[in-house]
């Protein structure tokens, strides 16, 4: 089984070999741009056939390397069951007694050692949330792994802020290169906004 197939989920044709004949640029351009994860219309995603979530751990949901969510993550994922919306936490973390006692606020499945920008853990949510690529949007504050690997598969994606000034020593430089990228985004008036999103500016 490859980086793709997952218990026989697999986008038509590999979904274009896993969007294979797209620019790079393109590839890392996001559908939308929030602030911070509450500030995605929930309602809007549903407008748009969305009714399952894929969404990165640290710096989206919670704090780097923290375990306790903020009160404004918890009741915008109680809303999101609320809209029938399901969630599933995908991240690059190996460990799991993290990620489990994370999901367990939220309400949320979730998916460790994912292998992001690789596709394969993307796959497994979507089979553990039992959602289709139209019907599943990815969320996260990293473009070279949460944006790159939906884009891959073709899901919509969604760039948030990162919660923390904290990271993980090796996010470093891609920071600086997501800077980089914001900027040229905002520069060409880039993306699909939804109702409630800000625009992208300079961080």
């Amino acid at each position: 089984m490859t980086d793709g197939e997952v218990a026989g989920i697999m986008p038509e044709t590999r979904r274009g070999n896993l969007c294979r004949g797209k620019k790079l640029l393109d590839m890392l351009r996001p559908n939308l741009r929030c602030d911070r994860v509450w500030d995605i219309d929930l309602e809007s995603l549903r407008a748009r056939g969305i009714r399952g979530l894929i969404i990165d751990l640290d710096n989206t949901l919670v704090d780097w390397n923290a375990w306790q969510v903020r009160e404004e993550v918890k009741r915008w994922a109680e809303n999101a069951r609320r809209q029938g919306i399901a969630c599933c936490i995908a991240s690059n973390t190996r460990g799991t007694d993290r990620i489990s006692a994370v999901a367990g606020q939220l309400g949320a499945r979730w998916v460790t050692n994912a292998g992001k920008p690789g596709v394969r853990s993307y796959l497994r949510a979507m089979q553990l949330m039992g959602t289709g690529h139209a019907e599943t949007a990815v969320i996260g504050d990293q473009v070279f792994t949460d944006v790159l690997a939906g884009n891959r598969l073709g899901l919509f994606t969604i760039w948030v802020r990162a919660l923390s000034p904290v990271d993980f020593p090796g996010t470093k430089i891609a920071r600086l290169l997501e800077r980089l990228l914001g900027r040229w985004l905002h520069a060409k008036g880039w993306a699909d906004k939804l109702p409630s999103s800000p625009s992208m500016g300079e961080e």
